[in-house]
């Protein structure tokens, strides 16, 4: 069974890393194959077709449900369910909600993600209430770059249609109340519970996490500690919370049914442990609103208690197998995500390492920690281009105080709720009071110098190397040279990124939404172009979008920072970036009240053979902030490249009048997202770019860029391109020229990703 699974999960992995899904009858290609699974000489052949076509049906569903371009951008008026708890932040809230199918509306999905502004409603949204709204929809799109959370791939594993916004102005009708008993009522009323015991207290989000699954109200802050010290894992329900508890429920079970003689006549105590594993299990799943880990570790302790049940005995690595092929064949998207590699990795890291191992392992606990930390070191690399150094040290702690003591004692404190509000308050107080002291060590921890390894993410073959290494330096003693496993992790010290060589630069302008950020690089120098927006206290482009990509780039340095005036959409990822990376210097806007360091026209310097230059506000300038806006100019021998932040056709003409010579670019990042009131045609003239950049966001309120803009950019020998359409945009401009530019979205090449 187990290379059975294997073989299935490949078969995904193929499938789903296609850049276009084939057009093919996918529900009649699983009949032949499920029967050669028959003759054992093709199982492991059937099991890898049949990955590919499973696989292939999904996707094919999910695509299939994205809402036509014909519905995107209209009003239209739908009826339906809330389906998850809302999830509310400082300028929205967030839910899931089905509408429903009878709608005179054809190609609706079945699932949306929509948002409520505010002002928000004054009755409070919950899950399983039916409305009516009138919504704005558009298809599924996300921010591309090369790194980075991928929010379009998400929205494809979670099979949700479309995103969109409740319009305000228009009627909202609550059609019916949420139902009395049910699991999300239920998550609702411990959600008020835990806000009015523990209000005020800095914790209040941890908590969220570790009993019905929110996340919130966890601060940035908080998730950079959790990062940091390589402990993520453990403030959500996660794989092992349900499994020490599904543990719990098997021995306090067995225990019980076996105070009277009589039941054991009956049936055996361990089958009674079983059915209570599966059903504390199933209940903390439920708590979680069944998330994909929590299905994962519910699938995986349901197949290890049905085996108990059947009193047959599975080889480890055969229940190992069937949970693999249970979670996968349950949701085949799930291998797109890096929770699903790391949950399995690490159980299948602690079976290799401490199974069958003669004679045990002293302090099995201390080694099972250290084991994961180095085990996962390439999966973690891979997805996150980072690994936590104090992870091991962190856990020791941190694992048994969160999973063996606060999860159950915050399970014991929302029964108590029910039936004794004063002791379940006592109980809710004292989780918090412990994780107040975790917190206090986590953020020692993290303090500690080098406490995590950034690294750019290795190539396939390293990669590949470095895995098979690892798996030989954890094999067990007696294995011949297992100590050779070293040469495949050199990899790890040995990669480095391409860097420009001295009078060459590479220009990224990153996908950060309605916003701009763009990375500027010479062969020892960084430089920071703005930041993109502050979305929400939880999130924001400077974390989500612009570090992945300096991290992946092994910059660990930022040596200039401009952040070319105050608005959000520039400058609302600069405090995560100076918290997390050093910044050297910083310029600001003079318009900028933050600022202490100011861009003044004329300022200008060479770093590797590459000239810069502020070219605009001068100290005398006047005008709206837009129109303060930093303006920088870089130039080599190959090319030259324009940044112009959000000045308008005012500034354009201040430029025109003072710098009429310097203007002239090869690329150039259009102003003001390309609104109507800048790119005067006597600037675009004067400037004469090849490439024309606009950073916008899809379908953005602002309709950027305006029509008349685009058009007075045409010509001939000029190219346009827009981040919604084509994700971060990248040049390398060297001594011979410029390199034409690679496309975030083309090359990714997903087949998820619709290329504008």
């Amino acid at each position: 069974m187990f290379r059975f699974a294997i073989s299935f999960v490949l078969g995904c992995m193929l499938l789903l890393n296609l850049p276009q899904l084939p057009e093919l009858p996918w529900h009649w290609l699983l009949l032949p194959i499920l029967g050669l699974i028959y003759f054992p000489k093709t199982r492991l052949t059937s099991g890898l077709l049949l990955g590919i076509v499973w696989a292939g049906y999904h996707a094919q569903h999910n695509l299939a449900e994205r809402l036509p371009e014909s519905l995107a951008g209209q009003d239209i008026t739908i009826t339906g369910q809330i389906a998850d708890i809302p999830r509310y932040n400082d300028r929205s809230l967030r839910f899931l909600f089905l509408p429903d199918q009878s709608s005179n509306i054809d190609s609706l999905p079945e699932k949306l993600r929509l948002s409520w502004y505010r002002p928000f409603p004054e009755t409070a949204l919950r899950s399983g209430q039916r409305w009516q709204f009138t919504v704005r929809l558009k298809p599924p799109h996300g921010s591309i770059n090369w790194q980075g959370f991928d929010y379009e791939s998400w929205l494809f594993q979670q099979n949700i249609g479309a995103t969109g916004y409740i319009r305000p102005k228009d009627e909202k009708q609550l059609l019916s109340s949420a139902p009395t008993y049910d699991i999300n009522t239920l998550r609702h009323h411990i959600k008020q519970a835990i806000d009015n015991t523990l209000q005020d207290s800095p914790q209040r989000g941890l908590v969220h996490g570790l009993t019905i699954g929110l996340r919130d109200h966890i601060s940035q802050d908080q998730w950079e500690t959790l990062r940091l010290t390589g402990t993520s894992h453990l403030l959500a329900i996660s794989g092992l919370h349900i499994g020490l508890v599904a543990t719990l429920g098997f021995f306090l079970c067995r225990w019980l049914w076996s105070r009277r003689t009589k039941n054991l006549l009956h049936h055996p105590a361990t089958t009674v442990g079983a059915i209570g594993s599966i059903i504390f299990a199933v209940f903390y799943a439920a708590l979680a609103g069944f998330s994909l880990p929590s299905q994962r570790a519910m699938i995986m302790i349901t197949t290890v208690a049905v085996a108990i049940l059947l009193r047959h005995r599975f080889a480890t690595r055969d229940i190992y197998g069937i949970s693999l092929f249970l979670v996968v064949a349950y949701n085949p998207l799930s291998v797109l995500s890096a929770g699903f590699w790391l949950s399995f990795s690490a159980v299948g890291l602690i079976i290799y390492t401490l199974h069958h191992r003669f004679p045990s392992p002293k302090w099995p606990w201390a080694r099972i920690h250290l084991l994961i930390a180095v085990g996962l070191t390439p999966l973690l690399l891979l997805f996150f281009s980072q690994t936590s150094l104090i992870a091991p040290l962190a856990n020791l702690i941190a694992v048994p105080l969160v999973s063996v003591i606060i999860v159950p004692l915050l399970l014991l404190a929302i029964c108590c709720l029910a039936l004794l509000p004063p002791l379940g308050n006592i109980l809710l107080h004292l989780a918090d009071k412990l994780l107040s002291w975790l917190w206090l060590f986590l953020d020692q921890l993290a303090a500690l110098p080098h406490a995590a390894w950034f690294s750019s993410p290795p190539a396939p073959i390293y990669w590949l190397s470095i895995t098979l290494g690892m798996l030989l330096l954890l094999a067990p003693r007696g294995v011949p040279a297992r100590y050779l496993g070293i040469i495949g992790l050199l990899p790890l010290w040995l990669i480095s990124t391409t860097t420009p060589t001295a009078g060459s630069f590479n220009f990224t302008l990153l996908d950060v939404g309605q916003g701009l950020a763009a990375v500027i690089q010479t062969e020892h120098h960084t430089l920071i172009f703005d930041t993109g927006d502050k979305f929400s206290d939880q999130f924001n482009a400077g974390d989500a979008m612009v570090l992945p990509y300096l991290q992946a780039q092994g910059i660990n340095k930022i040596d200039l920072l401009i952040i070319s005036h105050a608005d959000s959409d520039h400058s609302g990822g600069a405090t995560a970036i100076k918290t997390q990376m050093t910044v050297t210097h910083t310029l600001h806007s003079p318009s900028d009240p933050s600022g202490s360091h100011f861009c003044q026209a004329g300022q200008s310097w060479q770093w590797d053979g590459v000239n810069f230059q502020i070219l605009h506000p001068s100290a005398k300038s006047e005008g709206s902030d837009n129109n303060q806006s930093c303006v920088l100019k870089i130039s080599a021998q190959g090319g030259s490249v324009l940044l112009t932040g959000d000045i308008e056709q005012a500034a354009e003409k201040t430029l025109l009048t003072r710098n009429r010579q310097h203007l002239a670019s090869d690329i150039l990042v259009v102003p003001h997202h390309g609104s109507k009131t800048s790119s005067s045609p006597d600037f675009i003239q004067q400037v004469n770019p090849q490439y024309v950049l606009f950073p916008t966001g899809y379908r953005n309120r602002f309709h950027h860029p305006a029509k008349q803009v685009v058009a007075r950019y045409q010509h001939p020998n000029r190219t346009l391109l827009n981040t919604a359409e084509t994700g971060a945009i990248q040049f390398s401009i060297s001594e011979n020229g410029i390199i034409p530019p690679l496309l975030a979205r083309q090359d990714t090449g997903k087949l998820w990703l619709e290329i504008k």
